[in-house]
């Protein structure tokens, strides 16, 4: 019972919301056993549901995760970072400490960058870029990536250090940078889940002479 429950975790970690027949399909259990392992997750306090309307029919539910669950799946020196990183970003302005913490944040990028520089490798960009998912996963960092017209979108569901990137925008630029320092190209963040989007997600734009992504990667 318990594993069920923990897929359905996964399940919403990665694809931000579903329907109690989404998860059905994708568990390959019935509706209502669906339906009891949620009412316990919810009682939990790690998934939450709001209705969805539709154009023909009765309204549905769509299931997500909580902060809360979100929290829990970092790791305990993500923890350790996140409190140091909101109490920092807590201080004033021109308090020398705030400043240490954009500075720190610029080192942070740098040593990622450093500890998986020789996993990430490839001829071609869209090589490297699967090379990077595969490093990066562990850290909750990013997951897939997908070609699209305007370049190469990374993705991820879970931030694993939510709380402290509701106040220091620059935790989510040190990522970027990381990125960008091991790729070896530009790199913008377009979507941030603390600003309410479905996932953390980044666009590469190939420089001239790069190679083009030939297929949508898991």
């Amino acid at each position: 019972m318990k594993d069920t429950r923990e897929r359905i975790i996964e399940l919403l970690r990665r694809q931000g919301e579903l329907s109690v027949a989404e998860l059905s399909r994708e568990l390959d259990i019935a509706p209502p056993a669906v339906r009891r392992h949620l009412d316990i997750l919810v009682a939990e306090g790690m998934v939450a549901y709001r209705p969805v309307k539709r154009h023909l029919g009765r309204p549905y539910f769509a299931y997500r995760l909580t902060e809360q669950a979100q929290e829990a799946a970092a790791t305990g020196y993500a923890r350790l970072l996140e409190r140091l990183i909101v109490d920092a970003a807590s201080l004033p302005a021109g308090d020398g400490r705030r400043v240490m913490l954009e500075a720190l944040m610029e080192r942070l990028a740098e040593h990622l960058a450093e500890d998986y520089r020789a996993q990430v490798r490839g001829t071609t960009l869209e090589e490297r870029v699967q090379s990077l998912i595969d490093a990066l996963r562990q850290e909750g960092i990013v997951e897939g990536w997908e070609k699209r017209d305007d370049g190469i979108h990374l993705y991820t569901s879970t931030c694993p250090h939510r709380r402290a990137a509701m106040v220091a925008h620059q935790l989510c630029g040190s990522e970027r940078q990381a990125i960008a320092l091991l790729l070896g190209t530009e790199v913008e963040q377009v979507g941030r889940m603390v600003d309410g989007a479905r996932c953390c997600e980044y666009v590469i734009r190939p420089r001239q002479g790069q190679a083009e992504p030939l297929a949508v990667m898991p």
